[in-house]
């Protein structure tokens, strides 16, 4: 199976995708599963593909991943805090972007993840290759995903495991059998890309999520 569990709905401020037009064009770019991860809220949601209950989590010290979660996790926690929240509520956490320099946790990652994001679409070569290393230094799993707040970037990159079914794909991250796929960023793709969210920045008051 082939998914993308790093996606933006209307449901983040950063956003304005519908989440059925997302199932859509998830499907459209072979995908299987997906995660609608949105800032700081938790909604459920049913499409064709098998959709995974997720949420981007804003620490105190930068962005954690929360997947499979059965409820909202707070913001403006710890990282342990987070992280246990995370774990009560039935999900696994992941650093998400680790070394993006808005956002990131960076030197202040605490060993306690159960994976690291490793690729993730809006994140420069540098800056992936980077949170590569720091999986294999800690061994832990690699995860993917886009990152997408346009539609046009879903499943640009995305992750592939042996698996069926939610519970599988579960156990597929866990046991760090998962694949990471997709491009890098080329240098006119960044520079789109961060257009896009300086304006976005600029719209929404200099707001940081």
């Amino acid at each position: 199976m082939r998914g993308d569990i790093h996606i933006h709905s209307k449901y983040s401020p950063d956003s304005k995708l519908e989440p059925e037009l997302i199932f859509k064009t998830a499907k459209k770019a072979g995908l299987d599963f997906v995660a609608i991860s949105d800032h700081n809220r938790f909604v459920e949601h049913k499409g064709e593909l098998v959709v995974l209950k997720a949420e981007e989590v804003s620490s105190i010290d930068g962005h954690i991943l929360g997947l499979f979660i059965d409820e909202e996790i707070p913001s403006k926690l710890s990282q342990e805090e987070t992280v246990d929240m995370i774990r009560d509520k039935n999900g696994i956490a992941i650093c998400a972007h680790p070394f993006r320099r808005v956002n990131g946790i960076g030197s202040k990652l605490k060993n306690i993840y159960d994976a690291i994001e490793t690729k993730n679409g809006r994140c420069r070569p540098n800056c992936n290759k980077k949170a590569v290393e720091l999986a294999s230094s800690l061994n832990k799993p690699a995860t993917a995903g886009s990152d997408s707040h346009f539609y046009e970037e879903i499943g640009r990159v995305y992750m592939e495991v042996d698996a069926t079914d939610e519970e599988s794909i579960r156990k597929a991250i866990l046991s760090g059998t998962a694949i990471t796929g997709g491009t890098d960023l080329d240098i006119l793709g960044q520079f789109r890309l961060y257009s896009k969210l300086g304006k976005d920045y600029i719209l929404r008051g200099f707001r940081r999520i």
